[in-house]
């Protein structure tokens, strides 16, 4: 099978550009996941500018009545069994990504949760129930969801919704990112916070506790969730939980938040976040003063490339934000520029955000960098539907090679050190072409696991209100074909990550780690 965009039924527009038509098309970002991307800008932009006031002391019978009430009763309950009985069956036949969750028991999830279906929820309660279906695959792709309550529902003071999920503009007016003591940075503020937080500052929890104790609780109590998508691997998982606990504004009184200037830790309410100042555009990508980043927003969700020299190097820099769009012709023009067109000392491409898409459309400006033609990668798929492990081939690694410009392979190559930097906002393609990168000789990796979702998506039909996408074919590289890539790490070169007291003094730390090696070896 030559894997398609998205699965057989994808018609996406602005996706649906394809520039190698002879090759099996790669795996590329599930719909959903531009809808809901884009369904959080709307929604940022539209918001009220006030909210009813939280109250964060809910008894465990309150907030299920609090979900009950806030989205109604829903289908007829013979409907939703028939969404539970598709889900769950679509999965056990044919989910391609059990490896590395092999202690979920698919059956008992089934057997827990399908007499709670039958004898009648709510519409809150079963979209919590097919969320956390999805959340116990652990991979990026894979989601079941009700559109009104976990893309048109805006979380707000006194509503039910987990946020997952810290990239994109949010309702905390400031960007955030994890830290390995379980604590989210801010590295970028709208002006004038309501709580005065500035970059370098850092969220510890709610209420004197920690979000580490407190989100596996939330996790426990089987809110709805607000989700864009969670990591696959086990440290990109961990991050997306971590970032998104200030976003959880709305469920608590207070926020208790380090401050960089003094070293105290102060506790703030969080009333004054019911105005809800967007946030910038967060993508874990503190800006560097003179280099652009792509205007994804104000070209219709088409502009993912930028780039340019970084300000005080010789050093070429290219953002990619997503393999869609105009993303073909600009990185194959950035590569061009940048290592043909003018004598650059290195080259560092940004991959810490990426929504993925048609990793064909990085063949061309890959083929000037690598001076012989590199197979990459393979896909498997379920050999059986009563076996949740067997795999056979599916699409070969000859559809993968690196080799193709506009048709013909080309000599020009890049022998210069190239720094690719990564991190769990990566996903689906954004992971395939960092991984493509590493095979360059080169190539050297800095920042964190991508979110590892090195898999082809499909998505059957489910319900008119209602999203779903799953995990059909898995990938490996060709030099060791047994070993399916999600829900491994990816392995950097250099961890690193931005700290406190970079980002609060304008720099970034991971750039600045890939600056050193490019300059100094």
């Amino acid at each position: 099978m030559r894997r398609g965009w998205l699965g057989s039924s994808i018609t996406i527009g602005v996706l649906a550009v394809m520039t190698a038509p002879a090759k099996a098309a790669p795996p590329a970002p599930t719909a959903e996941l531009i809808a809901r991307a884009k369904e959080r800008v709307t929604l940022m932009r539209a918001a009220p500018r006030s909210a009813p006031g939280a109250d964060s002391s809910m008894t465990p019978a309150q907030l299920e009545a609090a979900i009950d009430a806030t989205w109604g009763p829903g289908l007829p309950t013979a409907r939703k069994l028939e969404i539970f009985d598709q889900f769950w069956t679509t999965i056990d036949q044919r989910f391609a990504t059990f490896q590395g969750i092999e202690n979920v028991d698919w059956t008992a999830l089934r057997d827990q949760y399908r007499p709670e279906v039958a004898a009648g929820v709510s519409r809150g309660r079963f979209a919590a129930i097919m969320n956390h279906l999805s959340l116990v695959l652990r991979e990026s792709h894979t989601q079941a969801g009700d559109g009104l309550v976990n893309l048109f529902t805006l979380p707000l003071p006194g509503v039910p919704l987990l946020w997952e999920g810290a990239w994109f503009p949010n309702t905390f007016g400031a960007c955030v990112t994890a830290q390995d003591d379980g604590s989210a940075l801010v590295f970028q503020v709208s002006p004038g916070h309501p709580l005065g937080l500035e970059p370098g500052d850092r969220v510890l929890g709610f209420e004197g506790r920690p979000w580490t104790e407190l989100y596996p609780e939330l996790l426990a109590a089987e809110l709805p969730m607000y989700a864009l998508w969670w990591g696959s691997s086990p440290s990109s998982f961990d991050d997306t939980w971590v970032a998104s606990g200030p976003l959880n504004w709305h469920l608590f009184d207070t926020i208790d938040v380090v401050k960089h200037d003094t070293g105290n830790t102060v506790h703030l309410s969080t009333a004054p976040l019911q105005s809800l100042v967007p946030s910038p555009m967060c993508t874990e990508q503190p800006d560097i003063p003179g280099l652009p980043k792509p205007a994804l927003f104000e070209s219709g969700f088409e502009n993912v490339v930028s780039w340019g020299i970084l300000p005080g190097t010789n050093i070429g820099y290219i953002y990619v934000w997503g393999w869609f769009g105009d993303a073909g012709p600009k990185f194959t023009q950035a590569i061009e520029e940048l290592t043909q067109d003018q004598q650059t000392d290195g080259l560092i491409v940004d991959f810490r955000f990426n929504l993925g898409g048609n990793m064909f459309l990085s063949d061309a400006g890959l083929g000037m960098l690598f001076e012989h033609k590199q197979p990459t990668i393979g896909f498997a798929e379920r050999d059986r539907p009563d076996d949740h492990f067997k795999m056979r081939p599916d699409t070969p690694p000859a559809f993968y090679v690196i080799d193709m410009i506009d048709g013909v392979f080309d000599r020009r190559s890049y022998d210069k050190p190239i720094a690719v930097l990564t991190g769990p906002g990566a996903v689906s393609s954004g992971d395939q072409v960092a991984l493509r990168m590493t095979y360059h000789p080169r190539v050297r990796t800095f920042g964190k696991s991508t979110a590892t979702a090195f898999n082809a998506p499909e998505r059957p039909e489910l319900d008119p209100d209602w999203y779903f996408a799953f995990a059909a074919a898995d990938a490996y590289r060709i030099e060791d074909p047994k070993n399916f890539l999600t829900h491994d790490e990816f392995v950097v070169d250099e961890p690193v990550w931005l700290t406190p007291d970079d980002v609060a003094a304008g720099r970034d730390t991971v750039v600045d780690a890939a600056v050193d090696w490019i300059t100094n070896g």
